[in-house]
């Protein structure tokens, strides 16, 4: 169970950092809750696996909105402070994630089947409000940018959205539904705690893990935590909440420790100098955050295993939410992110013209064969509720490995095909592992396991499921983990990495991010980015605007206001400008380092076909 289990979301975890976000989180934690089912020697437990694979994947999305890039960066510097802080970030952040990520997959093997229906049926409808309001956007750019412009200017660049229409729709929910608001309750209460715990945090409170443009969901994130603990508590689910607090601490540390791996290979260590540049840094870390953090939330499973955790009540027929959970894990979670590749095609690498084909855009017509795809998963899923499914296997074992089987090949297609027209080409290292990971994992699934019921049916109140001692002093070996981790990370590195930032400090990097943002005078054209001579006059700009979105705003010299063409980010502790980025013109496009001396702001001039001269401005 442990190795399938680690093997399955180390591969998950590594297509999460392809696609990213919530719904990328949502694979690894499918899989992982399908892996600890099929790993185990419980009957019971194998028919549940379409069901755990369902809450793995919900409670696995919602750390996708945390934002922990720059954590990383700050363990590359050569400040201790900095680096120190940034390992306990990452121990934080992975513990919210997987803390959140456990008690949910805990509650698929705890809760009756009834208990279980009504959440699902919850999850419908906060799934229909979020492809209304994703539809909604899609349709409405000038809609979706206002949203964007106030998420980062108001709110951190948080999901306050996600929030306030989960709580609306739970609300809405519970008043139509009265046989769901328990259900409707608990969902209001994680997002009406994340709303308390970001307000009080980070709005008023002003606590900012990674200033100034990064998002600051993590005291909302948090909130979701407590409200989870609190609600298995209240409900003596100590089986569940086993499993919260395994995930709390064996995801910090797992996050930790996957960066720590990473870091010889990141600061070019000189054991391994000569190689380092050759290695899939970011996936080495990723792989590794799935390979602990699947491995942690094994061992809580196992000991319920071992324990004998009586069997969760099948007391309503068991179909309706196996199809649903097999509709979920085969139908919207590829929507969700293969849907990735082809946007990427026509937006990110240009590979695909963005010009109609016989009168349709090619966006419709990558939908259309969506479409079709989905119409044969429905039709299997049709022909499988009247028991004439021909490929279906006989046993329950067989059809949640035939799930976590198609998952894996399906996503890891999915994958390379976003990422090949990339300039880099296909990462042989990084896929290399995919194919590795994967092969392993429908090796180690295709054999039926041998079945034994419990010896003893312990039930999920009992206080037997106790973390105990040995996770209290684990708990308090972290701060010296930490200590330890980060006095070793600075001890291979001869100063700062590339790319390597500070937290603390007058050098601090979000200090100077923060003194770009706004509105930039153009007074005239230099031959340097430094103080010098300025030609002034028949300037075409007048003003450029720095937003927080990382929007950029041109005032023309004439009047004229140019919105939602160009936009900045930054890199390598450079700021840089994307000209033209959001134009389909592919030959306009250019991306110029920024320049900051003093008062004054240089930018290469023009930026798609640089004359040497800067276009100098000033606040």
């Amino acid at each position: 169970m442990c190795a399938l289990a680690a093997l399955a979301m180390a591969y998950g975890w590594g297509y999460r950092g392809i696609v990213g976000h919530e719904g990328g989180a949502m694979v690894p934690g499918a899989m992982l809750g399908l892996a600890v089912c099929l790993g185990s020697r419980r009957a019971d437990w194998q028919r549940r696996a379409a069901v755990a694979g369902l809450f793995g994947a919900a409670g696995w999305a919602w750390g996708g909105s945390l934002s922990y890039m720059e954590h990383t960066m700050f363990s590359v510097s050569d400040s201790w402070p900095d680096v120190l802080f940034g390992y306990t970030m990452l121990f934080l952040l992975g513990a919210l994630w997987a803390g959140i990520g456990g008690a949910v997959l805990g509650m698929a093997f705890t809760f009756e089947r009834s208990r279980l229906e009504p959440l699902a049926r919850v999850f419908v409808t906060m799934s229909v409000a979020f492809l209304a309001t994703y539809l909604y956007m899609f349709f409405n750019a000038s809609v979706k940018e206002a949203y964007e412009q106030i998420t980062a200017d108001r709110f951190h660049d948080g999901e306050w959205l996600p929030a306030l229409t989960v709580m609306i729709g739970a609300a809405v929910h519970g008043l139509a539904r009265k046989k769901d608001r328990h259900a409707a309750a608990l969902y209001f209460a994680c997002a009406a705690s994340w709303w308390v715990f970001y307000l009080a945090l980070t709005k008023f409170g002003g606590l900012v893990l990674a200033p100034p443009f990064r998002s600051e969901s993590w005291g909302g994130v948090l909130g979701i935590l407590i409200a989870l603990v609190v609600y298995l508590t209240r409900t003596k689910d100590r089986a569940a909440l086993m499993l919260c607090l395994y995930g709390i601490l064996g995801g910090g540390l797992a996050f930790m420790f996957a960066v720590f791996v990473r870091h010889p290979v990141r600061v070019a260590w000189w054991p391994i100098a000569s190689v380092a540049p050759y290695l899939p840094q970011w996936k080495i870390a990723e792989e590794c955050f799935g390979l602990f953090m699947g491995l942690a939330i094994a061992l809580g499973v196992a000991r319920l295993e071992r324990g004998g955790l009586a069997p969760a009540n099948d007391d309503t027929p068991r179909q309706p939410l196996d199809r649903f959970a097999a509709f979920v894990m085969l139908v919207a979670l590829m929507w969700v992110n293969l849907r990735r590749a082809p946007m990427d095609w026509i937006h990110r690498y240009k590979t695909v013209s963005e010009a109609p084909v016989l009168g349709i855009m090619p966006w419709v017509w990558y939908t259309i064969g969506g479409a079709a795809i989905t119409a044969a998963v429905l039709y299997a899923l049709w022909l499988y509720a009247r028991g004439r499914l021909s490929v279906a296997p006989a046993t329950a074992h067989g059809k949640a490995a035939l799930i976590l089987v198609l998952i894996t090949w399906t996503t890891m297609a999915g994958s390379f095909v976003q990422t090949f027209p990339a300039d880099h080409g296909a990462d042989f290292m990084t896929y290399g592992s995919f194919v590795a990971l994967g092969t392993v994992v429908s090796m180690m699934v295709m054999r039926q396991r041998v079945t034994v019921a419990p010896a003893v049916c312990v039930p999920p109140d009992d206080p037997r499921w106790r973390v105990g001692w040995r996770y209290g002093a684990m708990c308090a070996a972290v701060p010296p983990f930490i200590v330890a981790v980060s006095g070793l990370s600075m001890a291979m590195q001869d100063g700062p990495a590339e790319g390597a930032r500070l937290r603390f400090g007058p050098n601090a990097y979000w200090i100077a991010q923060s003194a770009m943002i706004g509105r930039w005078n153009a007074i005239g054209l230099s031959d340097a980015a430094k103080d010098g001579p300025v030609t002034t006059g028949g300037l075409d700009v007048a003003a450029i605007e720095f937003q927080k979105s990382h929007n950029v705003v041109l005032t023309m010299g004439d009047g004229r206001v140019v919105a939602g063409l160009h936009r900045w980010h930054y890199m390598n502790s450079l700021t840089h400008l994307d000209w033209n980025d959001r134009s389909a013109d592919a030959s306009t496009h250019a991306e110029v380092p920024i320049t900051l001396s003093g008062r004054r702001m240089y930018v290469p001039w023009p930026p798609n076909a640089p004359t040497g001269k800067y276009l100098v401005l000033e606040r």
